[in-house]
């Protein structure tokens, strides 16, 4: 998408008004440019903070507290998730493709991989063998490895893009 279509995106639909009413993206604290990009930087940062510390605390959940911690470290990463996603589906919104192969492939979404695996092990490892809380943990163990392949393939197809732009 080049600058001029960037301009035409659509600003007026219900959840950009929602999303701009949460961010509270009408403060006059935003008029200024440096100050608002310094924030920006600061979201995205505070954001990937988040998302590391959450993803911790859901693995170190299920480790230490086993069984009976299981529904709160799912309920955090419910709430990691809608966090990533509504970010996702804004930028989206608003013209911006976030599966970007300089984006998606790179070695520091390692740590994220590393703590996802380790809360789906200790979430086997914790869950009763019978019952809706094994079929919770084997649906989320396979929802997180299509994610991880998907999130490959998106980079991979984003890749043979930027080549095919290049030639």
């Amino acid at each position: 998408m080049n600058a001029d279509e960037l301009e035409n995106v659509e600003r007026d639909g219900w959840f950009v008004t929602a999303a701009g009413m949460v961010g509270d993206l009408g403060n006059p604290y935003y008029r200024e440019e440096r100050q608002r990009d310094v924030w920006n930087e600061a979201a995205a940062v505070g954001l990937q903070v988040v998302l590391w510390l959450g993803l911790g605390t859901a693995a170190a959940m299920v480790w230490l507290g086993g069984a009976t911690a299981l529904p709160y470290a799912v309920a955090v990463l419910v709430v990691l998730g809608t966090a990533s996603g509504v970010s996702i589906l804004y930028a989206r919104t608003l013209g911006v493709r976030v599966d970007d192969a300089v984006r998606l492939l790179r070695l520091r979404l390692v740590p994220y991989c590393v703590l996802l695996v380790l809360f789906l092990v200790g979430a086997m490892r914790a869950v009763p063998t019978s019952g809706f809380g094994a079929g919770l943990v084997w649906g989320a163990a396979a929802g997180g490895a299509l994610t991880v392949l998907w999130l490959v393939g998106s980079g991979l197809r984003a890749r043979r893009r930027e080549q095919h732009r290049e030639v």
